[in-house]
């Protein structure tokens, strides 16, 4: 015990298991005749009671859901289909929006795309593999600023890092915290850290230069 695993092979097996299971989803869903053809959430409305919400794209239980631009759940069920009658389509999820000019940390000063812009999937894989080290040792167990409780949504950040599985509110976390939450002046973890993320502060601001542009 403790023994099994080179220094950073248990990061590469935890994201193959996750690969591996992320396949098995496809293979259960057509096992049980989803697909292209036959929905598995129109199954889900049809059969448990699922609902659209009127003002975004989810579906499901409006016990789970809370809308993010604060429309009410409709908890009436979705109305059955009938031949020859036209259905109106459902609300068109929002695009990406440009954040406003970061007023902190690493990417202080710039723009940076909004949390649902598909450019943060293409940060270069070498960043994300320079981030990932140092986001492992300051998550392994995490200690002083990033223990905190105010922080938590910072070391859920720095933790996703961690696993390279970061999304844009992620990253935007990541790069608008200020360089004391990574850990004290003298901590050499947090430094490369803050380094890598200053260099991916200023390539998605040339993005979202671009996009606005």
């Amino acid at each position: 015990m403790g023994k099994w695993f080179v220094a950073g092979h248990d990061l590469i097996a935890t994201d193959a298991l996750r690969a591996v299971e992320d396949l098995r989803l496809p293979l259960r869903l057509m096992s049980l005749g989803f697909g292209p053809d036959r929905s598995v959430v129109q199954m889900a409305a049809a059969l448990t009671g699922w609902v659209p919400c009127p003002g975004c794209a989810c579906v499901g239980t409006s016990a789970a859901h809370t809308c993010a631009v604060g429309a009410p759940v409709d908890d009436r069920p979705p109305a059955a289909s009938e031949p020859g009658l036209e259905q109106t389509p459902g609300p068109v999820p929002p695009g990406p929006v440009a954040a406003p000019l970061a007023e902190s940390g690493a990417a202080q000063g710039r723009l940076l795309p909004g949390a649902d812009d598909p450019t943060w999937e293409a940060v270069p894989l070498h960043l994300r593999q320079q981030l990932r080290g140092p986001a492992h040792d300051l998550v392994s167990p995490a200690r002083g600023p990033l223990a905190a409780r105010e922080n938590r949504t910072l070391l859920s950040a720095v933790r996703a890092a961690s696993r390279m599985r970061m999304t844009g509110a992620h990253w935007i976390v990541l790069l608008t915290a200020d360089r004391k939450s990574f850990g004290s002046p003298r901590s050499q973890r947090a430094e490369l850290l803050y380094e890598v993320l200053e260099q991916v502060a200023v390539e998605q601001a040339l993005r979202a230069g671009k996009a606005t542009s």
